[in-house]
């Protein structure tokens, strides 16, 4: 008897969602390098991030969504709160507000009608923040939808993108740093930044590989397991000397910070029997060591061809570091000005220059605070303190019940597990500089969101599909080492309720 052919919406769920993320995560990559409002490549990039926004909530259910509600209720609640700054109030309510003195000041100046304003004190820069979570968004409601094996291939296109991205970065060390090889207008002209605009970014991106690198390693067996680890680790030794060759000093540190943090990915491996084992600890150190010593001399190659520059940057100084400090203190001094509502979200750059020291003026401008945690406080308020707090409460929690489930080897932990260590280093990285402002690197930390609740969302679901296992035949979706994870029922019963 011939196979009925699915439904276009069981089509849908099953292979559009992967097909989508793939060609919004290349879109990330090759459009959204840069952390700027004024890239010409986000014409192209936010519109494509609309349509696939559209697919993902077109296909999400809502049992995808109950079970992945801790990510997504958090990407639900930064889109509300930036939506809320923009909404119009009346001129009794908003000069009310703490911190629109000036702004009431500048109406009355012109001639004493207060119009209908937004909370926000730069409402255009709200907007553009509530475009550009679009990106981050559609990619998370994308990838609860796909199953274990499209999530494992997601691991291979991060790495090679990052790979690319680093190649890139040599050529324009070949190069000599010419402004033909770099993707963006405002960029570190003197440092490779591959598919990026800042050298920080290119270095938060080889450094986010490290854990998923591990994994792999940890996951392979069979005949090619030792080709596989070997390939890994010189991957991996390729991206620290990289993220060291674009001078970045965060690179460098947070690059150790992951590098020992990504034992536990490998030590959650599936466990062989003794005589593996015992193999296993006489041959460990093998492969690493040929890996090792041929990733180090193309990093070293790298290194050379950036003229020591890095090493330079390295050891010198530049404004940024120069007033970093002093920035944040005038942040502190002044931001209780505008408590408990905020200056309104993306309002950094023009509050402050209100506030800017007589000794900090001059011809160039700071875009951003160099620390999103404080830069966030200032635009959001309190609610956003709130939220920072209730992500910081959950990321503690799922982090340790991933290390209680170490000891299962199952593939969901060891995802989990990177995507915490991801999360770690940006959440560290965002004290000193901006990653999730950069449209690629939202996307990597959306897509570790998703992965830190995965072995909960598998048991959830799992629970849907024993309930439903006797209504109806079903396929495998989350697979751990041992067997299912999940089930995802047929075309029928996988309908269920649509959320978007």
């Amino acid at each position: 008897m011939p196979r009925s052919r699915p439904s276009p919406v069981a089509y849908l769920r099953t292979h559009v969602p992967f097909v989508a993320l793939a060609v919004l995560l290349a879109s990330a990559f090759l459009l959204g390098g840069g952390s700027r409002d004024d890239i010409v490549s986000l014409i192209a990039l936010r519109p494509i991030a609309v349509i696939c926004l559209g697919i993902g909530l077109y296909g999400l259910t809502g049992e995808q969504w109950r079970a992945f509600r801790l990510p997504l209720g958090m990407m639900a609640a930064i889109i509300g709160l930036i939506l809320l700054h923009l909404i119009p109030l009346p001129p009794a309510i908003w000069q009310a507000i703490p911190g629109r003195e000036l702004a009431i000041a500048a109406g009355e100046a012109a001639g004493g009608i207060q119009p209908w304003r937004e909370l926000s004190l730069v409402p255009y820069r709200g907007w553009n923040a509530f475009y550009a979570m679009l990106v981050p968004a559609a990619a998370m409601v994308l990838a609860v939808q796909i199953d274990r094996e499209d999530h494992r291939k997601l691991l291979y296109v991060l790495i090679a993108a990052a790979i690319a991205s680093a190649l890139w970065g040599m050529v324009q060390a070949i190069g000599g740093f010419g402004p033909g090889l770099y993707f963006y207008d405002v960029t570190n002209s003197d440092s490779p930044t591959g598919f990026f605009a800042n050298r920080n970014h290119m270095a938060a991106m080889q450094v986010c590989i490290l854990p998923l690198l591990a994994l792999i390693a940890a996951r392979a067996k069979g005949p090619r397991m030792r080709l596989i680890q070997t390939a890994c680790a010189a991957i991996a030794v390729l991206a620290v000397m990289m993220a060291a060759a674009t001078g970045s000093r965060a690179g460098i540190a947070l690059a150790l910070v992951a590098l020992a943090a990504s034992w536990l990915v490998w030590n959650a491996r599936p466990r062989h029997n003794n005589a593996l084992r015992r193999r296993d600890q006489r041959q460990r150190w093998v492969p690493f060591a040929f890996a090792g010593f041929g990733a180090a001399m193309l990093g070293g190659f790298a290194l050379l061809l950036t003229r020591s520059q890095s090493f330079e940057r390295i050891s010198g100084t530049s404004p940024v570091e120069e007033y970093r400090f002093l920035v944040w203190e005038t942040m502190v001094e002044f931001l209780p000005q505008y408590l408990p509502f905020g200056s309104g979200i993306g309002s950094f750059v023009e509050i402050f220059q209100v506030h800017e020291p007589s000794a900090m003026l001059g011809t160039s401008y700071w875009n951003h605070a160099h620390n999103d945690w404080l830069e966030w406080t200032l635009e959001g308020g309190i609610p956003a303190v709130l939220l920072m707090i209730v992500a910081l409460v959950a990321f503690v929690r799922g982090a340790f019940a991933l290390l209680s489930l170490a000891h299962t080897g199952r593939f969901g932990v060891q995802l989990g597990l990177a995507g915490a260590i991801i999360l770690f280093v940006l959440g560290l990285w965002s004290a000193v500089d901006y990653p999730l402002r950069v449209p690629a690197l939202a996307v990597v930390a959306a897509l570790a969101s998703v992965w830190m609740a995965f072995p909960r969302a598998n048991q959830a679901l799992q629970g849907l599909g024993r309930a439903q296992s006797g209504q109806s035949a079903g396929k495998p979706v989350f697979m751990s080492s041992e067997g299912s994870f999940a089930t995802r029922p047929s075309t029928r019963a996988n309908e269920g309720t649509r959320v978007g």
